[in-house]
């Protein structure tokens, strides 16, 4: 990733440049992802470098809370850089949002602990950072993801959504096994153990100069999507999304992620928590589990993309909502009910709860990016996708009030079913959009119901982009 020469920046084959924008766009989710699992990942086992002091509860909860400030600052990245990438460009905002957050990680890994300032200051430092992260993680995909998507095939966008999307999965694999090494080389313990005291900062550290890396590609080698190039821009993207068929699909496009959220935020937040409950676990059987646990994930993308592709995206949308609410949700109250399964059989169900998440997932960006106009495609698909982030984001305090009527241990698995059921309610509810004509510059088509609007998303699927 080296900068090039000019001559290796601009071209006109459309091949090379399809491939770079969808390079780019994989490798900035892929720090992206790195980033944002970096506290239940990296963090978990020294929080105690933070919480000092505090009670084993409260510990939960700043511990959920480190997650959820850095979902919560997504959707305002999302609103502010998806403005600025409908109107000045996808690549350009893309690579600002990930030098910020490469900047913001750096400066945590950094941060003393309540040892050095206390640790109500600790944790506020924290959090706060946290939150500023978020801002600039919610830019990333909302400029980059839409931008891989233009110009993917016609027919392969599910495909390409799905291997984008698959560098979820590859960056939570990259942290776990960052954070091994780490915790290889610096064990974990108490207070004064060298984990918590310095070893911690490596996956930081790595998680920055690696986002530096990404952003210098998508900068110096990856030229501005040809569909936004020749599209009319709007001048007030944000009122032009909220009006019309474009609020309908955005209001669809938000419960639908809700839901989504629901259950990313179990598997990755919580899943850890209740592997690291597991009798005799420690950091590094966490690690090990979360490893062999997602290496064979990443196919789950391609596969759901491409089935979509086959299918269409409502079917696939649907049926793996119906594995969220029967599957996940089984899993998650097994693994949140037992605390001596043993490694073997945590590991299975680390991967079964991988596979439905992924499977899930592998779907949205190209069925997102499908709903809107390309004047308001980065703000309707970034701003759809994370403003939802907000009220799964408080889980750790639905969690706390559902132990209250059920045992602590199943709190994870009603809110996975509640993602499930809000997944299968509004994809029923919404229109299909496998072959949408991404150049059209409204998206009344998606609405048509007769045979005429049917052929011609299928005629239009069976052909490639120019």
């Amino acid at each position: 990733m080296s900068q090039p020469t000019s001559a290796a920046v601009s071209t006109t084959d459309p091949v090379v440049r399809r491939r770079r924008a969808i390079r780019g766009a994989f490798w900035g989710f892929l720090v992206d992802s790195f980033d944002i699992y970096l506290p239940s990942v990296a963090l978990l086992p020294a929080m105690i470098y933070f919480t000092k002091g505090l009670s084993p509860e409260t510990t939960a909860l700043v511990t959920g809370l480190t997650f959820a400030s850095t979902l919560i600052g997504r959707p305002v990245g999302a609103i502010l850089f998806g403005l600025f990438a409908d109107k000045l460009g996808r690549k350009r905002v893309g690579a600002i949002a990930i030098y910020g957050f490469s900047i913001v990680t750096l400066i945590i890994g950094l941060l003393p602990g309540a040892e050095q300032i206390g640790g109500g200051l600790a944790i506020g430092i924290l959090l706060a950072l946290r939150f500023i992260d978020g801002i600039f993680l919610g830019g990333e995909y909302t400029a980059a993801t839409p931008m891989a998507i233009e110009y993917a095939k016609t027919n392969r966008r599910g495909l390409v959504g799905g291997f984008v999307q698959s560098a979820s999965t590859i960056g939570y694999f990259a942290i776990s096994l960052v954070t091994f090494v780490s915790l290889t080389i610096s064990p974990a313990g108490e207070i004064d153990s060298p984990y918590v005291q310095w070893g911690w900062r490596i996956p930081f550290f790595v998680g920055a100069i690696f986002a530096f890396v990404v952003a210098r590609f998508l900068r110096n080698n990856v030229e501005e999507s040809v569909i936004w190039e020749n599209a009319k821009k709007s001048e007030h993207p944000l009122r032009e999304m909220l009006s019309g068929e474009n609020r309908t699909a955005f209001i669809q496009v938000f419960l639908l992620m809700t839901g989504v959220f629901f259950m990313v935020n179990m598997v990755g937040s919580v899943l850890p928590q209740l592997v690291l409950a597991q009798d005799g676990f420690t950091g590094r059987t966490l690690t090990v589990s979360l490893i062999v646990g997602n290496i064979f994930i990443p196919a789950t993308y391609w596969g759901s993309g491409l089935l979509s592709d086959k299918v269409g995206r409502r079917p696939v949308l649907i049926g793996c909502g119906a594995l969220v609410v029967l599957v996940m949700t089984t899993l998650f109250a097994v693994l949140g009910t037992n605390t001596n399964l043993g490694l073997p059989y945590v590991i299975t169900i680390v991967f079964f709860l991988n596979a439905v998440n992924a499977a899930t997932i592998g779907t949205l960006p190209s069925y997102i990016n499908e709903r809107f106009p390309t004047s308001v495609r980065s703000s309707g698909w970034g701003i759809g996708y994370s403003l939802a982030v907000i009220i799964p984001g408080f889980f750790a305090f639905y969690q706390l009030g559902l132990a209250q009527l059920i045992p602590s241990g199943l709190t994870a698995a009603v809110l996975v079913a509640v993602g499930g059921l809000l997944i299968i309610i509004t994809v029923a509810l919404s229109p299909e959009t496998r072959g949408t004509d991404l150049n059209t510059a409204s998206m009344a088509t998606l609405h048509s119901k007769g045979a005429a609007g049917i052929a011609a998303r299928a005629a239009a699927a069976s052909k490639p982009n120019s």
